[in-house]
């Protein structure tokens, strides 16, 4: 099967880095391989399924959903195994406009997908089941400019939908059933460029969610009750071309903020109080051209994050302690159609990312798979056929 590609993702990741490792340039760390093997065949076998935008774990499942280009709608996947995958849902939800299954959450006892529309607004669906499923919103929640549920989130028994509104700026949502809903900030918190309530997460006893602006530079904002905001950073963290706080995590008691940064590239923030910040990496690991943080997880002792990267293919970098970093995949795993990695999740003992892939489809890849150790003799010998 095509979606089987462990030997060829090792192979080129030593192919790649043996001869240049030793000419790494100082802030850009060299790469330390582990083994990772792709889970589904490209774009679950239909190359318009371009990207696996989100990820959650779900029972005894985990869940991908898809953004799908003309002329269907976006999909939703699991697998009980990680490597056998059914579409659980009518493409788009029976609406061909939500093309893109872009956010995820689970609360009360059901799994959440936020779709995409940019003809009539954000689609709410939930499933007990996983299989059946309901809209729970109404469309844009009144307001079609609210196009894309960027972001979700459980707080204090409320889920948070975050919007992108190009208009009037990000909407905040919250609902403590899942189907009544009511708004809980003020339009782009009161900047009409803050375009999208991008990233979200729960850090202490604090909401935070991150916006994108680029005009002034991304903002984070955070609530100790959902309703009462109070901005937390200077705006793009001092550089207005840091326009996204695209990705948030946890890890050793400190909030990460994963950076939007096409001028220098992406940057990795944290703070300990989720009011003092420093940044925690070297501008795009090093590369300019790592433009964007997509994603990040916590997954065993590391902070994983996944970049955006058009031209030599999407990288994962992972850290122990927030401040050393290093490259554990190849370059776009091997096809720099990968340009991103926009989800991940961490399901039964391994690691899953999910990328973007507008060439051949959406792939989905996991931690795991044969060592790369025990194809280093044949690197020796030269072997470099794929």
């Amino acid at each position: 099967m095509k979606g089987q590609r462990t030997l060829v993702s090792v192979l080129a990741l030593l192919l790649a880095l043996a001869p240049a490792a030793g000419a790494a340039p100082p802030d850009r760390p060299a790469a330390q391989p582990i083994a990772w093997s792709q889970v589904n065949a490209d774009g679950f076998g239909d190359g318009d399924n371009r990207g696996a935008y989100s990820m959650a774990v779900f029972g005894d499942y985990l869940y991908v959903g898809t953004y799908h280009r003309s002329p269907s709608g976006a999909e939703v996947w699991r697998s009980a195994d990680g490597t056998t995958w059914n579409q659980v849902n009518a493409d788009g939800f029976g609406d061909n406009n939500n093309r893109v299954a872009d956010s995820t959450a689970v609360f009360g006892g059901y799994l959440y997908v936020g779709a995409a529309n940019a003809i009539t607004g954000v689609e709410v669906w939930r499933s007990a089941d996983g299989t059946t499923w309901t809209q729970v919103n109404a469309d844009g929640f009144g307001d079609g400019h609210n196009t894309i549920p960027r972001s979700m989130a459980v707080f204090d028994d409320y889920l948070y939908v975050g919007t992108y509104n190009p208009i009037t700026g990000a909407e905040v949502w919250r609902s403590p059933d899942g189907t009544t809903w009511s708004q809980v900030n003020v339009d782009g918190f009161g900047d009409g460029n803050n375009w999208e309530a991008y990233s979200m997460l729960v850090f202490g006893t604090y909401l935070y969610v991150g916006t994108w602006n680029w005009t002034t530079g991304a903002e984070v904002w955070r609530s100790p009750d959902g309703t009462t905001w109070s901005q937390v950073n200077a705006d793009g963290f001092g550089d207005e071309d840091n326009w996204g706080a695209q990705a948030l995590a946890i890890l050793g008691g400190y909030l990460y903020v994963g950076t939007s940064n096409p001028a220098n590239g992406a940057e990795v923030w944290r703070s300990a109080d989720g009011t003092t910040w420093s940044q925690a990496s070297a501008d795009g690991f090093g590369d300019g051209e790592n433009r964007s943080i997509e994603s990040m997880a916590v997954f065993g002792d590391y902070l994983y994050v996944g970049t955006y990267n058009p031209i030599t293919g999407a990288e994962v970098w992972r850290s122990p302690d927030g401040t050393t970093w290093s490259q554990v995949n190849v370059d776009g795993f091997g096809d720099n159609g990968n340009t991103d990695v926009t989800s991940m999740a961490v399901f039964g003992s391994k690691l899953y990312v999910g990328t973007n892939n507008g060439m051949t489809g959406a792939e989905v890849w996991r931690t795991g798979g044969t060592p790369f150790h025990l194809y280093l003799p044949i690197i020796v010998r030269g072997a470099s056929e794929r």
